[in-house]
């Protein structure tokens, strides 16, 4: 058996019929005048998969949901079962092929089966076909599926068949419920002490962020976010939408203001979402703050778990000009890292470690039934996830990747989510939105080519590159401003 992670399991618990905990990336295939059918696919799948064991493990429940549940082997596993096919209507562009991406992405996941479904999607435009990958979050965090693309696809268009792994991948045979209470009694038993130990880091950790209060005015205006339209509760309904732009237009920008690349995506969401609430007239006054995702992950660890913690960060949406809020999202990102690195010094478990996934659900339950969760002052508007890509090619069935459009979990209360991945020389920008609450996320999306137009223009680098449209469209993905 192995048992999930603390965090992998807390992923479990906060699901709800409405706050899905699944993710997701959209990938785009050039073909090039080959065929790649849905056997081939299937195929090259069912080849990768001992090289991502988790594929073939299911989840067993300790009984009463006194520890976390773990993972075992799936006797029945049936690749068939989760690779699927579907058509999208004619003629099958972006946005026909972002519709049928969020209807797949609106339900959950079979919790008897591995946590995943892959599906191909045929009929798209100039005989490009797409791949849309759909994992829960307990099962893989952001680089752990990033790396995972370079396990399910190739190098090269006509790549031999993956060698088998020189390691066990097994997770275990399926143990009695009486295995699993023996198994879980140390933890159940060690359990006060835990949670004794969690509180007092909890104190800890409290006195950090106090103490960085009352010193950094960044971490003080951070302390509650404005209300926005899509800062609401969410639905189960879920849409897509997407757009690139150049990386070596993000580099120009790096270089011009001594930026990271991590500020200029930050920038350009702000700028886009700033259009965005103009045109609905509804921009606050306060800026808006996102959560980003910071991997914890040591270099060279290929464990697939979730390693993650979170940092809060100003959009500066309240400034006009581009540069100015580049600047100012510096400053809030470097305190923010400042702030992060602090807190993180005092290392305490996951929650999920120290309460039983029965407390937890039962509480997170209780508290979505209620309504407290978005009655609550929130902390963030919006999640922006960066997840660092492969800058080389890569290929399906013979296929090239033409763009990869990844997709993550919308938090109750928070009903955009952006996750930005970069691939060769492009940036692609992915927004996961609840539909009730962000009607048309495409004015979102293109608004982020505008805003890189705005910024370059304002920094006097010329107009932005024009990316290559993954669906194979004459148009340029990126604008001038």
């Amino acid at each position: 058996m192995k048992r999930l992670t603390g965090t992998d399991a807390l992923f479990l618990s906060l699901e709800t019929p409405a706050w899905h905990q699944h993710v997701g990336g959209l990938t785009i295939l050039d073909p090039g005048g080959r065929k790649v059918t849905f056997d081939q696919v299937l195929d090259r799948i069912d080849a990768s998969l001992p090289h991502a064991p988790k594929f073939r493990w299911k989840l067993r429940q300790v009984p009463l949901g006194i520890d976390r549940p773990v993972w075992v082997d799936d006797d029945e596993f049936d690749v068939r079962r989760h690779v699927r096919r579907i058509a999208v209507p004619s003629p099958g562009g972006a946005r026909e092929t972002a519709e049928v991406a969020g209807t797949l992405l609106s339900t959950q996941l079979e919790r008897s089966r591995p946590l995943w479904e892959l599906w191909f999607i045929e009929g798209l435009a100039n005989g490009r076909v797409a791949i849309l990958l759909k994992y829960h979050h307990a099962l893989l965090d952001g680089v752990s599926g990033a790396s995972l693309a370079t396990v399910l696809m190739d190098l090269e268009p006509d790549a031999p068949p993956p060698a088998p792994p020189d390691h066990d991948t097994s997770a275990g045979s399926d143990p009695s419920n009486v295995a699993l209470l023996g198994h879980s009694l140390g933890t159940v038993l060690g359990r006060p002490i835990g949670l004794a130990r969690y509180v007092t880091g909890m104190a800890g950790k409290g006195m950090t962020l106090a103490e960085r209060m009352r010193s950094d005015q960044e971490t003080r205006a951070l302390l509650r976010a404005p209300l926005t339209p899509f800062n609401a509760p969410v639905g189960p309904r879920r849409s897509l939408a997407f757009s690139s732009v150049a990386l070596d237009d993000v580099r120009a920008v790096k270089g011009a203001h001594d930026v990271k690349v991590n500020d200029i995506v930050l920038a350009l969401v702000g700028g886009a979402l700033r259009s965005y609430l103009l045109g609905l007239g509804s921009l606050p006054d306060a800026p808006l703050v996102t959560a980003v995702p910071v991997s914890t992950r040591a270099e060279g660890d290929t464990a697939q778990d979730n390693q993650i913690t979170n940092m809060f960060v100003s959009l500066a949406t309240d400034v006009e000009d581009p540069v100015a809020r580049l600047l100012a999202i510096r400053t809030s990102s470097r305190s923010a890292k400042a702030m992060t690195a602090a807190v993180r010094a005092r290392q305490i478990q996951s929650l999920g470690e120290v309460v039983s996934p029965l407390i937890i659900g039962t509480t997170i339950r209780t508290i979505y039934r209620t309504g407290l969760m978005t009655r609550m002052p929130m902390r963030i508007n919006t999640l922006v996830s960066n997840v660092p890509g492969p800058p080389f090619p890569l290929y399906m069935c013979g296929a090239k990747v033409t763009g990869i459009f990844p997709s993550s979990i919308i938090l109750e209360g928070v009903g955009l989510n952006v996750t930005v991945f970069s691939y060769e020389d492009r940036i692609d920008f992915g927004f996961h939105v609840d539909p009730d609450l962000v009607p048309d996320p495409w004015t979102i999306a293109e608004a982020v080519p505008e805003a890189l137009g705005d910024l370059m223009t304002a920094s006097r680098l010329g107009p932005p590159k024009p990316v290559e449209d993954p669906f194979g469209d004459t148009a340029p993905v990126a604008r001038t401003a």
